[in-house]
C-alpha cells in the first residue's frame, strides 16, 4: 500500500473548479498532491477533516506585500486567513527595479502603502532572489510596477518620454519579464503613474505582451469617470495584446453609486468581442491608501463629507491611529483641510487613511460577478490597517456565502483559487487534483468569520483550522507553525 507524507481524511473537498463539493481524502507526497478521493495507504501525518471543507490554498490576487514578505516572512496576516499565494507589485507601486533616485523616493512615495524597507537590490531578478532567500511562509508572484519603472527613468517629471527614455523603460520591463514577472501594473491616480498617458502605456504593455504577461490597472478614475477609465484599460490591452485585469473594481463616492450596473456589462461586452478582461474586488465599503495621495487627488469638501480614519503614522501621532479625521480636526481646532495639511507636514506625508466611499450594493454586485476574483488590497504598513489585511477571504465566505447566500461555497472558492491561478499564469496551483502543488486550506464553513475591525484590525479570522503550503503544514489546529515553505513563483 502506498505511503504518503500527509493524508487529509474525511473532508468535504471543494476542489477550486466550481464543481460540487464531494466527500473524500487528499494524499500528499513532498510538495504535490498525489491522490484525491478514496485514498488508501498510510501517511507520516494524518489530519481528520470531518465536518470541514478542504479547498486549494487561497490566492490573494491583489496584495501590497512586496516588502512585507522580506521584512516579516511569516506573513501571519495572510497565512492565518488561508492565503497560500500572494500576488504583489500592484497599483504601479513596488520595490523593484531600484536605482538611487527611486530609493530616495520610496520613503515618501510608497512606504506609506508598502511599509518601511531597505532596497538593497537594483533589478527585478535581484528582488525575486531576495524573496527566495527570505523563505516566506506563503508563495509570492509579482507584477513589475509601471510607476516604479517610470520613476527609475523619468523621476517625477510630467509629460511623455522621448524615444531614448521609452527604450530605457522597455529595457527595465524586459528584464523584469525575463526574471519571471507575471505582467505590468499601473496606478494611474498615483505619482508618477498619473503622468503616463495612454500611448505610453500601450508601448510599455507591448513589451509585456511579448512574454504573455498581463496588464493590470488601478484605473485613472474610480468615481464618476469610471466608465472612461475602464475603457482606457481595455484599449491598452487590446492595442498591446495583453490580457487585462481591473484592480479593486468599484464606483467610489456617492455621485458614482450604482455605476457598476453599467461597468460590468461594459466589461462583458469587451469579453464578447474577444478581450480577456477580468476584475478583482475586496469585500468592504471602505478603501485605504496613503493620505497624501488621496488628499492630492480629492477635494477638501469630499474629506469633510466622507468618514475617514487614520490608519497609520510614522512618527509622533500614534494617538490618531484608528480615529476619524473629523475628530482629529476638531481636537486640533482646525478646518479639516488644514488639519490634514498639518498632519501630512508633521508626519512627512507618511499617514495612511481608510475612507468609506463605496455602496454595499456595488460591492456585492462586483463580488458575485462571474469574472471577478478576490483580492485584499491590504496595506501592511503598520498602525491600525484596514481589516481587509487580515480578514478578506473569511469575510467573503462568511458574508456572501453563509449569511447572504449570493454565492455558493464552490463559486466563492473558485474566485479565490482556480480563477486567479489561471489568469495569473500560476501553473499547477488553485486546484485540488493529482499533480498540483499541495497548497491547501482546511476550514469550517459554519464558523469561518472575519473578526478584524477598523479599530482593532489585527485579529485572525475564526474557522481556519489547517493551512498547507507546498506540502508543509503551516497552520496546524488554528495556530501558525514555524514552517516557511513559500516560494517566489516565476511566470509559467
Amino acid at each position: 500500500m502506498p505511503e504518503y507524507d500527509l493524508i487529509i481524511r474525511n473532508g468535504s473537498i471543494v476542489d477550486g473548479t466550481g464543481a460540487p463539493a464531494r466527500a473524500g481524502d487528499i494524499g500528499v507526497t513532498g510538495d504535490r498532491i498525489e491522490a484525491v478521493g478514496d485514498v488508501l495507504g498510510t501517511a507520516k501525518r494524518e489530519i481528520d477533516a470531518r465536518g470541514l471543507a478542504v479547498a486549494p490554498g487561497f490566492i490573494d490576487v491583489h496584495s501590497h506585500d512586496d516588502a512585507a514578505v522580506i521584512r516579516d516572512p511569516r506573513v501571519d496576516f495572510k497565512i492565518m486567513q488561508g492565503v497560500t499565494t500572494d500576488i504583489a507589485g500592484n497599483c504601479g507601486a513596488g520595490v523593484a527595479p531600484a536605482n538611487d533616485d527611486f530609493r530616495l523616493f520610496y520613503e515618501r512615495g510608497f512606504a506609506p502603502i508598502l511599509g518601511e524597507t531597505e532596497l538593497p537590490w537594483s533589478t527585478t531578478a535581484e528582488y525575486f532572489a531576495a524573496v527566495d532567500a527570505a523563505h516566506p511562509a506563503c508563495n509570492v508572484a509579482a507584477y513589475v510596477p509601471q510607476g516604479v519603472v517610470r520613476y527609475n527613468v523619468l523621476g517625477q517629471r510630467k509629460g511623455p518620454p522621448d524615444d531614448a527614455e521609452m527604450a530605457q523603460m522597455q529595457a527595465l520591463l524586459e528584464e523584469a519579464m525575463q526574471a519571471g514577472a507575471i505582467g505590468m501594473s499601473t496606478g494611474l491616480v498615483y505619482v508618477p503613474g498619473t503622468y503616463a498617458q495612454t500611448p505610453e502605456l500601450i508601448e510599455c504593455a507591448k513589451t509585456v505582451a511579448k512574454y504573455g504577461g498581463i496588464y493590470t490597472s488601478h484605473i485613472r478614475n474610480e468615481s464618476t469617470g469610471v466608465l472612461g477609465a475602464v475603457a482606457e484599460a481595455i484599449e491598452i490591452g487590446e492595442r498591446s495584446g495583453c490580457p487585462v485585469q481591473i484592480s479593486h473594481h468599484k464606483s467610489a463616492g456617492a455621485p458614482a453609486y450604482g455605476l457598476t450596473k453599467q461597468s460590468l456589462p461594459f466589461l462583458a461586452a469587451a469579453r464578447a468581442r474577444g478581450i480577456d478582461v477580468t476584475v478583482d474586488v475586496y469585500p468592504y465599503v471602505a478603501s485605504s491608501s496613503g493620505l497624501a495621495a488621496m488628499f492630492r487627488t480629492g477635494r477638501e469638501e469630499a474629506f469633510a463629507a466622507t468618514p475617514a480614519i487614520i490608519a497609520s503614522v510614522k512618527y509622533n501621532h500614534e494617538k490618531y491611529e484608528g480615529r476619524y479625521m473629523s475628530d482629529i480636526a476638531s481636537e486640533m481646532d482646525l478646518p479639516i483641510g488644514d488639519a490634514i495639511r498639518k498632519l501630512l507636514h508633521d508626519e512627512e506625508n507618511s499617514p495612511s487613511v481608510i475612507m468609506f466611499i463605496m455602496d454595499e450594493d456595488d460591492v456585492r454586485r462586483v463580488v458575485v460577478d462571474d469574472h471577478s476574483m478576490i483580492g485584499s488590497d491590504g496595506l501592511p504598513s503598520g498602525g491600525k490597517p484596514h481589516p481587509r489585511l487580515y480578514g478578506t477571504m473569511a469575510r467573503v465566505l462568511e458574508k456572501y456565502v453563509r449569511e447572504e447566500g449570493v454565492l455558493t461555497l464552490e463559486e466563492a472558492v473558485r474566485k479565490m483559487t482556480s480563477l486567479p491561478a489561471r489568469k495569473h499564469l500560476l501553473k499547477d496551483r488553485g486546484v485540488l487534483q493529482p499533480g498540483a502543488f499541495a497548497d491547501i486550506v482546511v476550514f469550517n464553513p459554519e464558523t469561518i468569520a472575519d473578526i478584524a475591525t477598523y479599530t482593532d484590525p489585527r485579529q485572525y479570522p475564526t474557522g481556519i483550522e489547517h493551512v498547507i503550503v507546498n506540502g508543509a503544514v503551516t497552520v496546524d489546529g488554528g495556530r501558525q507553525t514555524d514552517a516557511r515553505a513559500g516560494r517566489m513563483l516565476r511566470r509559467a
